[in-house]
């Protein structure tokens, strides 16, 4: 039997490296390292290990921007008992285990206070701000998402230095806009407790639903000239300290399944959107990690069922490459 899953795991990393989209499978955050979902190994091992970053389907894409999944992927609402710790100001590094380079187009990274314990929080109704976000460099002819390649296929941010104390899930995304007219989003959530002696919450014109972000967006086409593609979206809460609003903090420290932040879902605000400049001038196109070893899982339903991921995959990779 080990055999066969071995033999099975060597040839699904195969097809992923040879077709697939790609995911995060690492997280870097206050002086550690954590492995992410791995979606074709994790689901078979005995037990299922615990991630950082919530559980994912497959590598694969969600295509609509009204779909309820577009938060934190299919299976991403219900929580993981893993939380990071990191002091707010720290950086956050999300390593992807590959990108494919013709998939251009935008990068974000987002924030929603869990209302206290992370592992327990649906984010459903949830209200996010943004920490930052990239889209087109019209300067350099350059999309986030070749960026992000560069940089060993990572994105770092930094976590608001004046955030107030708390759970909150960190939402990653790259949108895919190499199909015309089909954009293609890959999002992960990962759940962290931010501390130190911050004292601020994102202001309500800073906050945004999703889905509800992406509505009447109008992405470019890539493939024909247009002039710059701003990421969508609001302005990033804290650019400067001057987009948040104060926000009470308990003199002593609240323990991590109870710790309090003013909620980002009570505000009632639209987020402001922004479409692609166009200009006559043509762009130049870009020319075209390791993770800790899958557990080990036994029995023939684990085989059986490794097996017809492979096969899905193989499908998702033909369909959406």
């Amino acid at each position: 039997m080990f055999t066969i899953l071995t033999t099975i795991v060597v040839a699904l990393s195969l097809v992923i490296g040879t077709h697939g989209h790609g995911y995060v499978h690492e997280l870097e955050i206050g002086g550690k390292s954590y492995t992410g979902f791995l979606p074709f190994s994790d689901p078979w091992a005995s037990p299922v290990p615990e991630r950082v970053i919530r559980k994912i389907p497959n590598d694969g894409p969600i295509l609509d921007i009204h779909d309820p999944n577009l938060a934190c992927n299919v299976g991403g609402n219900k929580g993981t008992k893993v939380i990071a710790k990191a002091a707010a100001g720290s950086k956050v590094t999300f390593k992807w285990e590959q990108w494919p380079t013709e998939h251009y187009g935008p990068v974000s990274v987002y924030m929603t206070s869990c209302n206290g314990d992370c592992s327990k929080f649906n984010p459903s109704g949830a209200k996010w701000f943004k920490v930052d976000a990239q889209g087109y460099d019209s300067k350099n002819k350059k999309w986030a998402s070749t960026k992000l390649i560069e940089d060993n296929v990572s994105w770092t941010s930094t976590i608001p230095s004046a955030l107030a104390p708390g759970q909150y899930l960190i939402r990653h995304e790259i949108i895919a806009l190499h199909d015309v007219n089909a954009p293609q989003f890959y999002p992960s959530c990962a759940q962290v407790e931010i501390t130190g002696n911050g004292n601020r919450a994102p202001a309500p014109e800073n906050l945004v639903s999703i889905p509800g972000l992406y509505n009447n967006v109008k992405f470019p086409n890539i493939w024909d000239p247009f002039g710059t593609f701003a990421a969508p979206g609001p302005a990033p809460a804290f650019t400067g300290g001057d987009k948040a609003t104060p926000s009470p903090v308990k003199e002593d420290p609240v323990p991590a399944s109870s710790s309090k932040v003013s909620s980002t879902r009570a505000a009632n605000s639209t987020p402001t959107t922004k479409s692609p400049s166009v200009a006559a001038a043509p762009n130049a196109a870009p020319n075209k990690s390791s993770s800790s070893a899958p557990p080990s899982a036994t029995g023939k339903c684990r085989s059986r069922k490794a097996r017809r991921a492979l096969r899905r995959h193989a499908s998702l990779a033909k369909r959406f490459h």
